[in-house]
């Protein structure tokens, strides 16, 4: 009798068994963390020691004297601290000139008395924090710690997972991220209400990438509305309306600040036509390296929502990562700006999910991380 060759998955069968016993325990988010954490970040170390020689060590430098290289903002953002409400002076379109309306970092630098060190740590802080709450509404979708886990390995291979850790130049992307994920994790409307407003004014983007948080409670109801063909003003979720008070509350402000302090952000259309006819000469490599593998799970999601014809979500969903990646194109920060869009895991993740048996998903979801992993992060 001939005798079968080995599995090719069964190594693959092995790994998901162990994993399985290794997450059987009361702590099993911390495990995960910190299993994610160490596959990812470590090979990215490992591999680019770039990222500790030119990296950390300019890091160790900025810390004890702030100002001294360029391309740091730390000391830009403590500066910022001690005159909260002038009018910068900044050439428009600068990193800095940016910075006017993105105040809560500076903020918090104003009543803690946060220098460049304690401004970094909180960040590896909100890091943890941030994947705590993304580990806790990914396994909310797919019921699985392994498959969870394997979404976090390739998440966090990519800047959108590991910003927080990784960029020490202080663009402070990492407090937005964790804030725009916490206004999700937290149902409550007053926790909507802070953590959206946190985001708005650490950084505009966030205000255009809430589309996803109101279509994160709105999508069921709109999907309902249409099925039955009934609508009543209480179906609307506490936490979308919530979402809509905070842009108001934030345009209003906003608005006050550029009226009474004439606090603005300048346009500079020759400045901007340079940066998108440059952005546009490499947007296949802009696109690419923003997400790396992980453009895999979107690219899935938005064929399973077209083979289903399921367009109601496909206008929508497909209509915020537009927005996204429009806005990534227009500026210079590539990288940085697709990865505001992080949210739209979430959804394609439930859409597999729905569609996709527990092999095809596991197949998508390690494709996505091997790849993502085998990439250096690059940014901005």
């Amino acid at each position: 009798m001939q005798q079968q060759p080995p599995s090719l998955a069964a190594p693959i069968y092995q790994l998901e068994q162990r994993l399985s016993v290794f997450f059987d325990n009361r702590f099993w988010k911390i495990r995960l963390v910190s299993l994610a954490l160490l596959i990812s970040m470590g090979s990215l170390l490992l591999l680019n020691s770039i990222f500790i020689d030119r990296g950390f060590r300019y890091l160790y430098e900025e810390i004890r004297r702030p100002g001294l290289l360029d391309g740091f903002f730390w000391d830009d953002i403590i500066r910022q601290s001690g005159h909260l409400f002038e009018p910068n002076t900044y050439e428009p379109g600068t990193h800095e000139a940016n910075q006017t309306f993105r105040l809560t970092i500076p903020l918090l630098v104003h009543f803690f008395r946060l220098g460049v060190a304690k401004l970094y740590l909180l960040q590896v802080v909100l890091g943890l924090v941030f994947l705590w709450a993304v580990t806790g509404i990914v396994y909310k979708i797919l019921q699985d710690k392994v498959l969870t886990f394997y979404f976090l390995t390739g998440f966090t291979a990519i800047y959108a997972g590991i910003a927080f850790f990784i960029n020490y130049f202080g663009h402070g992307d990492g407090y937005v991220f964790c804030f725009m994920a916490l206004a999700v994790y937290f149902r409550n409307p007053l926790l909507v209400i802070l953590f959206t407003q946190l985001a708005f004014w650490c950084d505009e983007r966030a205000l255009i990438n809430s589309s996803y948080i109101g279509l994160w409670y709105a999508l069921p109801i709109l999907k309902t509305v249409v099925q039955t063909r009934k609508f009543d003003i209480r179906q609307i979720p506490a936490p979308l309306v919530a979402l809509v008070v905070s842009v108001v509350i934030y345009g209003s402000i906003r608005k006050w600040l550029e009226l009474t302090y004439g606090m603005k952000i300048g346009h500079d259309a020759s400045w901007s036509a340079r940066t998108l006819a440059w952005s546009m000469s490499y947007v296949g490599d802009k696109m690419a390296r923003g997400l790396e593998g992980m453009w895999l799970i979107l690219l899935v999601a938005f064929w399973a929502l077209a083979v289903r014809r399921q367009w109601l979500e496909l206008v929508l969903l497909g209509g915020a990562w537009l927005l996204t990646m429009v806005v990534a194109v227009l500026v210079a920060d590539g990288t940085r700006s697709l990865s505001f869009g992080f949210m739209a895991f979430f959804f394609a993740l439930a859409i597999l999910h729905r569609y996709l048996t527990s092999s095809q998903l596991r197949v998508v979801l390690l494709s996505s991380a091997v790849i993502s992993l085998m990439y250096s992060i690059s940014f901005p």
